[in-house]
């Protein structure tokens, strides 16, 4: 038995850490000097910081009232792949690489909006002191938008009003699963003579750590009311 991988239900979830829509912000005039970063430049660097953990440098790139939340999310979902990360390697080194495979649950982690997995800028379009980052995910379509603001003369990405404070207590949890699992397994409480004879007992124990996790995490949308047309169910379900 194992998790999805890339479920609508995963990917709705975690784009919720960062929203889609741009929130009101404080505005500026465009700045007169060619030396201010563009924003795609601006959007690289705000994926550099994230992939180098260092979450200091993201208070200078994103909308000041959105940053804090933002962080503590990437902080929590961080905390979480790195878990796993360890997990999955002691399994890889003291099992076997299949094992690993079968219990390795970084989906839960690979889409956040721009700090998601394989992002690949497309392109940027200024208007007056509002500007638009396009990219893709994985190289697939659609395009996703990340919207920048002037503030105090530098462009800032700003995520949106889509933050949800249960999320990052949500990654924490299932991240302590992770780390209780690889507890067992070093102190022999789960013996390794019992997952040789029976690999699936850890991936049912996997499982089990997790749900306590997951069960905090916000519940994606659901079905509209038979009245609405197929069409509009249907776009009402592809976004959080």
């Amino acid at each position: 038995m194992t998790f999805p991988r890339g479920s609508t239900q995963s990917r709705l979830l975690l784009l919720a850490a960062v929203g889609l829509g741009c929130s009101a912000c404080e505005r500026t005039s465009p700045p007169d000097s060619a030396n201010v970063r563009s924003p795609r430049a601006t959007i690289e660097r705000v994926i550099a910081a994230r992939d180098s953990g260092s979450y200091q440098v993201l208070n200078e790139l994103i909308v000041p009232e959105r940053v804090h939340e933002v962080v503590k999310t990437l902080m929590a979902v961080d905390e979480f792949l790195h878990a796993n990360k360890l997990l999955c390697n002691y399994v890889r080194d003291e099992f076997a690489l299949g094992l690993s495979q079968s219990i390795d649950q970084s989906q839960w982690g690979a889409h956040l909006d721009i700090f998601s997995r394989y992002v690949e800028l497309v392109d940027e379009r200024v208007e007056g002191d509002t500007a638009t980052v396009t990219f893709t995910i994985d190289e697939r379509i659609p395009v996703h938008r990340a919207q920048l603001v002037l503030t105090d003369g530098d462009w800032r990405y700003d995520p949106g009003p889509g933050y949800d404070p249960r999320l990052p207590a949500a990654f924490q949890r299932m991240a302590r699963g992770l780390r209780r699992v690889l507890d067992d397994l070093k102190s022999g409480r789960l013996a390794a003579e019992s997952v040789h004879a029976d690999p699936q007992r850890l991936v049912e124990e996997v499982r089990v750590r997790l749900q306590p996790g997951i069960k905090m995490l916000p519940q994606p949308p659901t079905t509209q009311p038979d009245s609405d047309s197929r069409e509009t169910r249907k776009t009402r379900l592809k976004a959080p």
